[in-house]
């Protein structure tokens, strides 16, 4: 045999059944030879016919015996996929992702873990690309727990194989799904770990650093732990010096952390600063998410801007529709909710917070929870107390839930006030004591009334020695 008759070259689009029926011409072997006694030979048949995909072992077998590597026998790891995957990235480009889910899911076996992580001799660099890109579509059209399930496959194939898939961008990604789906605390120990990881910050990997470090803050802001979201956003900042887009997505992240802190003003020049110095990347994308935290930083101001934040918020839906996922317009959504509650039309407020209900899924616990407090308080300005309340309550019960709870805590003391406007007392003390437990205050507790029930009190944030929930 010649060495270009094992060498498997590269064919474009070449389907793996004729690849591998071109290879055992090549190495002299009839379908029973080459099955062997670990296949059958109508097994090799189906592959022949393009009837079955191999498993990793069967690939293995099959390698062994026409004397090739998995990879070279595996081709691209999915037949046909180097078109697909073009068009599905321009679809992402062009902020079309449920167009690159329908592109890419008929490869998805192709990064299934039984097949990418048995054997990362398959792992093709094409195939990773494919899965990023696949879960990145999925987490944009809503569907987060199917998007884990790919971003888990490629942490596991790199914890075997490392250097074959970018841990960075993996761990940003799954960084920010578990945070907007509320589980913060496996949001957090994977960002700590993948930073942890990355090393010092170097010019190949500001942009990395940026991500992971603006998405790790994000999750310790909405832990409420303000002090260490604050810490590694100065710290990047000084270290990013010199590069705009990196200050910019640095700054962007320390407005938020600087307004929630009770730095209104301070939070209003950080994000004024992100904007000037985003202005001219080539990210529209970006662009239109900044200008929601600048609408939400406006809100904050005393008095608050609410007539700046609506143009703003105005400007960015369009971009926010054509690139990005409706988790990020329905944000949007919900600070045009509050913009109109402080400029006095709660009839526009609700519609408003109705819709970016109706862009969320379930998964998406804590933007659920805000959207649904900004329903409640404009159902309650608009009258309606019963549906108001019910939204309150359902919210900050989902933000504790979601371990969130200094932001259930704003909730609870909102239903607090609402209770004792209506003359409710009771539901009142019991709401501003709720607000209490998830804020962490300890008080005594007091002995419920005769011919009442006490109500369970959810178990308090743990506060560590350095001051931030544990």
């Amino acid at each position: 045999m010649s060495d270009c008759e094992t060498s498997a070259p590269r064919r474009a689009h070449e389907p793996f059944g004729e690849r591998l029926r071109r290879l055992r011409h090549g190495a002299g072997l009839t379908q029973r030879q080459l099955a062997g006694d670990d296949l059958h030979p109508s097994y090799v048949s189906l592959l022949e016919a393009g009837r079955r995909t191999p498993t990793a072992d069967a690939l293995a077998v099959l390698a062994a015996r026409l004397g090739v590597s998995t990879r070279d026998l595996n081709g691209d790891g999915a037949p046909g996929l180097e078109a697909p995957l073009a068009l599905a990235e321009a679809a992402l480009g062009l902020g079309r992702p449920a167009e690159a889910v329908e592109l890419l899911d008929p490869f998805a076996a192709a990064w299934s873990s039984g097949t990418l992580v048995a054997d990362p001799l398959v792992a093709d660099p094409l195939v990773v690309r494919a899965a990023f890109d696949h879960a990145t579509a999925l987490e944009r059209v809503g569907r987060p727990d199917d998007a884990v399930r790919v971003l888990e496959t490629l942490r596991a194939l790199d914890e075997r194989a490392p250097g074959r898939v970018d841990a960075a961008r993996v761990a940003v990604s799954l960084v920010r799904v578990y945070r907007d789906g509320g589980d913060l605390d496996l949001a957090i120990d994977l960002g700590e770990r993948a930073l942890a990881r990355l090393g010092p910050v170097t010019s190949p990997s500001v942009v990395a650093h940026v991500e992971l470090v603006s998405t790790l803050a994000g999750a310790y802001s909405e832990r409420g732990d303000l002090l260490r979201s604050a810490s590694i956003l100065d710290d990047l900042i000084a270290r990013t010096d010199g590069d705009p887009e990196a200050q910019a997505k640095a700054c962007w992240n320390a407005a938020i952390t600087a307004t929630e802190r009770g730095r209104a003003a301070d939070g209003l020049l950080l994000a004024d600063q992100a904007t000037a110095l985003l202005s001219t990347a080539p990210d529209p994308r970006g662009q239109a998410r900044l200008r929601i935290t600048l609408a939400w930083v406006l809100l904050a101001q005393s008095p608050p801007d609410a007539t700046r934040a609506r143009a703003v918020l105005r400007e960015a839906l369009p971009l926010l529709r054509q690139y990005d996922s409706g988790l990020s317009v329905a944000s949007a959504e919900a600070e045009l909710a509050r913009c109109e509650l402080v400029l006095g039309r709660p009839d526009v407020a609700r519609r408003h917070a109705a819709s970016a209900l109706r862009r969320l899924a379930p998964e998406h616990r804590i933007e659920r929870a805000r959207s649904l407090a900004v329903l409640g308080s404009a159902l309650l300005a608009a009258g309606d107390r019963e549906a108001g309340t019910m939204a309150l309550d359902e919210s900050a019960q989902s933000l504790e839930g979601a371990q969130a709870p200094r932001q259930a805590a704003v909730v609870w003391r909102s239903l607090a006030d609402a209770h004792r406007a209506a003359g409710d007392l009771a539901r009142a003390f019991d709401a501003a004591q709720r607000a209490l437990d998830a804020a962490g205050v300890v008080t005594e507790p007091v002995a419920p009334r005769a011919g009442t029930a006490a109500r369970p009190r959810p178990r308090r944030a743990r506060v560590s020695a350095s001051g931030t929930n544990g």
